[in-house]
């Protein structure tokens, strides 16, 4: 993760990532999931895809929750 996509939280007194950018990341990794399921052969390998896509997906649920109560409108 790059630093410029870290926004410094006074309450957490810590650097926390970008929102915007934390859901443009899920995306693309949402992409890549589909992408390598879709070439995965193996039984085993698919249910790992299948399993990782759901994982991505609950996370992209949670960022747009947080978006939404943060206010956050469209992210592009």
């Amino acid at each position: 993760m790059k630093v410029s996509h870290l926004k410094y939280d006074p309450e957490l007194q810590r650097y926390q990532p970008d929102l915007e950018q934390e859901l443009r990341d899920c995306l693309r990794q949402l992409e890549y999931n589909q992408n390598w399921f879709d070439l995965e052969t193996e039984p085993e390998l698919i249910e790992q895809r299948i399993y990782e896509r759901e994982a991505l997906r609950c996370r992209y649920r949670y960022l747009l929750r947080r978006a939404r109560d943060l206010g956050l409108r469209a992210v592009v």
